[in-house]
């Protein structure tokens, strides 16, 4: 697997994940994504664009961040096009969870709405 991330316009974490992700070669995204939340980041794009496989505790890695983005006010989307792995969010039920779209553009502009709504939604309550 093959990691890179970045923080783009000062609020969103992109991830872009390549290769094969199970419990060895993931454990890097798994302590990256913890440490993003722990340092209060919200807002993630999870690119899957480039990934061909994901085992059940990667799968457990992308719901946590989820859980955690949501509980901090923010969302976790996640940009995937492969059948194989359309095929896995939708037979464990999680595909509504990540909010995976099938374009790293699509994921990004869902996540910008929630965000603008949800920093309208501050700015109106102070």
């Amino acid at each position: 697997m093959e990691m890179k991330s970045r923080v783009e316009d000062d609020w969103l974490m992109v991830f872009q994940l390549e290769g094969e992700i199970d419990a060895d070669t993931g454990r890097p995204f798994n302590d990256a994504l913890a440490e993003a939340c722990e340092g209060g980041q919200q807002w993630f794009l999870i690119d899957l664009l480039e990934t061909e496989y994901l085992d059940s505790v990667a799968l457990g890695t992308l719901l946590g961040g989820a859980k955690q983005a949501d509980k901090l006010g923010g969302m976790l989307t996640v940009a995937c096009d492969r059948p194989n792995l359309l095929k896995l969010f939708e037979l464990t039920g999680v595909k509504e969870l990540l909010n995976v779209q099938e374009t790293a553009s699509a994921a990004r502009s869902l996540l910008e709405q929630a965000y603008t709504a949800a920093t309208q939604s501050q700015d109106g309550g102070a």
